[in-house]
């Protein structure tokens, strides 16, 4: 049950820090073995969910990708088409 729990951990995130997301988009991927943009490698679970772009000059929705370590389950960065950030709790 870890995925819903890190779900939840992300949606309580993006509304404290009132980040825009479509409810009802956040799913949880799975573990995977990847880099971070800091050459940090490692097992990370990998959640994604949608922001609406809509005010922008092309309309549309995109994915971002949230990040946590695997063993802490702390949210590590989130990485969108055009951006990342890290993320220090």
């Amino acid at each position: 049950m870890i995925n819903k729990e890190l779900e939840q951990k992300l949606e309580t995130f993006l509304n404290k820090s009132n980040r825009n997301f479509n409810q009802d988009s956040i799913n949880y991927l799975g573990l995977r073995e990847c880099g971070t943009i800091d050459g940090k490698i490692g097992k990370f679970h990998i959640i994604s969910y949608l922001v609406s772009i809509s005010n922008q000059p092309y309309d549309g929705d995109v994915f971002f990708y949230a990040r946590f370590d695997e063993k802490t389950n702390q949210l590590v960065e989130i990485v969108g088409p055009q951006s990342w950030e890290k993320i220090e709790e």
